[in-house]
């Protein structure tokens, strides 16, 4: 603390970017599927894209950090869950 302000270190800063770069993405998610013109989905969907890839760099930069870590999943738990998701779009088909 200095001056009686607040610090944030590295991995907090970090933290509070990936919150908010997912944050935006849901909110023009929101804006995408409320909007009606052409144009306007169109400008949705680029800044989805392109906060998603920012998203992506902050979760990469956490992880090369040692801020965020990263379990592999056994196969077998990725083919059940990949089965259970193929079972709902069928449904929804």
């Amino acid at each position: 603390m200095r001056n009686g302000e607040n610090m944030l270190n590295e991995k907090d800063s970090l933290q509070d970017m990936l919150n908010l770069e997912k944050t935006m993405v849901k909110l023009y998610a929101t804006a995408l599927t409320e909007g009606a013109s052409k144009g306007f989905r169109t400008m949705a969907q680029n800044h989805i894209k392109e906060t998603a890839n920012d998203q992506l760099d902050v979760f990469m930069q956490m992880t090369e950090h040692g801020y965020y870590k990263v379990e592999s999943a056994p196969e077998t738990t990725l083919s059940e869950e990949k089965n259970k998701f193929s079972k709902v779009k069928g449904q929804l088909s």
